[in-house]
C-alpha cells in the first residue's frame, strides 16, 4: 500500500501574496507553534555558524547529555532527532515489518499512519467518539493485545485532550508490541511519561523542542526509552540529520527550564482567555492541555476557514469525509493576533 503524504497549508509567503497583505501580518494559527520570538537564540547561533563547513558529530552526544540531564536519565536513553517527526518515522522503520499491525486513535496525528505504511505495515484505527473525542482506552486495550506497535498521542492532536496514566499502563501491560507515546504537549499538560522508560521495556516516549521550547524552525526532537530500543532506533537513524546550527540551539534551549516553564505559564493563561473569547461567540471549545484549541464551528467549517485565510488569519482545518469536518483548530497566539480573530469571527459568524 502507498503511504498517504503529509499535507501542509500554504505557506506564510504564499498567504500573504494571496491576501494582498505583508508576511508579518499573516498569523499562524495552525501549526501549534510558540508566539514568543527566540530572542535568546542570536548569540546562541552566530557561535554556532563558525563551524558551518565541518558536519556535526554523528552520536549528537552534548544533545543527548543534555536531554539527559533534564529528565533525569541517561545518555544511553535518549535518541535525538529532527523534531519528533523524523523519531516517528524512525520508530516504523526500525520495529514495524511488512504485515505488521499498529493501533492509533483516530482523530489524530497524520505521521502514525504515514509511519505505519511506509513500513509496510497494516494501522488498525480505533475511532474516538464525537463529541468530545475522549480517549477510547477500553477500545485500545483490546486492539493492543495483538498489535506490533501502539501509538499514543499524549496529550491529544488535534482533541487537546489527555490521555489518564492508568490507561496508558494499561495499554503497556495488554500489548508484547512496543507502545509509543508521542508527548510532544507534555510540558502543558500533567506528567509526561520520562520517568516510565526505566519500568517499561516496551516503552517510548517522544518529546520536541517546537512546542514550549519555541524553536521549531530548527527541528529537535528526541525519544526517551531503555537502552535496547534506543540501540535499535540508532542503527536506521541517519548520521547527521540534525544540523550543527540546530544542536546548538537545543542544548542552549534543554539548559534553561525556567525559560520554557515562562513561556508555558503564558501560554496557558493565554489558552484560557482564548478559550472564554472564543466561547462567548457561541463556538463549542473542546477542554485542552495543549498549546491549541479545537472548536466546533459547525457545517461551514470549511467556508469559515477560507474568509479568515483571506485575512491573513490560518486557522487548521480537517477533511470534509472525517469526524472534524466541523471543526477548526487554533494555536494560541499573540494577545494582538487574538483581537483580529475575534473581531473577525464575530463578522462572518452567523
Amino acid at each position: 500500500m502507498k503511504a498517504p503524504k503529509y499535507k501542509w497549508q500554504p505557506t506564510t509567503a504564499e498567504i500573504a501574496t494571496a491576501a494582498g497583505i505583508s508576511r508579518d501580518e499573516v498569523e499562524r494559527f495552525d501549526h501549534n507553534t510558540s508566539p514568543f520570538p527566540t530572542v535568546w537564540a542570536d548569540d546562541v547561533a552566530a557561535q554556532s555558524l563558525q563551524t558551518l563547513n565541518e558536519y556535526p558529530g554523528a552520536n549528537y552526544r552534548e544533545l543527548r547529555e543534555a536531554a539527559a540531564s533534564l529528565n533525569g536519565l541517561e545518555p544511553d536513553q535518549i535518541v535525538p532527532g529532527a523534531g519528533a517527526d523524523e523519531i516517528i518515522l524512525l520508530c516504523g522503520r526500525a520495529f514495524l515489518d511488512r504485515g505488521d499491525t499498529a493501533v492509533a486513535t483516530t482523530p489524530t496525528y497524520p505521521l502514525y499512519e504515514i509511519a505505519t505504511l511506509q513500513a509496510g505495515a497494516v494501522l488498525n484505527p480505533v475511532p474516538a467518539e464525537a463529541p468530545d473525542f475522549e480517549f477510547p482506552s477500553a477500545a485500545v486495550i483490546r486492539a493492543a493485545r495483538d498489535a506490533d506497535m501502539v501509538w499514543i498521542c499524549a496529550p491529544s492532536n488535534p482533541i487537546g485532550n489527555p490521555v489518564a496514566d492508568e490507561d496508558i499502563a494499561a495499554i503497556i501491560a495488554a500489548t508484547d508490541g512496543l507502545v509509543v507515546v508521542d508527548a510532544a504537549y507534555a510540558e502543558f499538560a500533567e506528567g509526561d511519561w520520562a520517568n516510565r522508560v526505566d519500568q517499561y521495556h516496551n516503552l517510548i516516549v517522544l518529546r520536541t523542542l517546537s512546542k514550549a521550547f519555541g524553536i521549531a524552525g530548527a527541528r529537535v526532537g528526541y525519544a526517551m526509552a531503555h537502552p535496547d530500543l534506543i540501540a535499535a532506533l540508532d542503527g536506521v537513524r541517519p548520521p547527521g540529520s540534525i544540523s550543527s546550527v540546530s544542536v546548538a540551539l537545543g542544548i542552549a534551549a534543554l539548559a534553561a527550564p525556567q525559560r520554557m516553564q515562562a513561556t508555558v505559564d503564558a501560554t496557558v493563561a493565554a489558552r484560557s482567555e482564548l478559550a472564554d473569547s472564543l466561547s462567548g461567540l457561541g463556538l463549542r471549545v473542546l477542554p485542552s492541555q495543549t498549546n491549541f484549541l479545537l472548536c466546533e464551528v459547525g457545517p461551514e467549517a470549511h467556508q469559515l476557514a477560507a474568509r479568515l485565510m483571506d485575512l491573513g488569519l490560518v486557522a487548521r482545518k480537517f477533511p470534509t469525509d472525517g469526524p472534524l469536518a466541523n471543526y477548526l483548530r487554533f494555536t494560541v497566539r499573540s494577545a494582538a493576533a487574538h483581537l483580529r480573530l475575534i473581531s473577525a469571527l464575530e463578522r462572518y459568524l452567523p
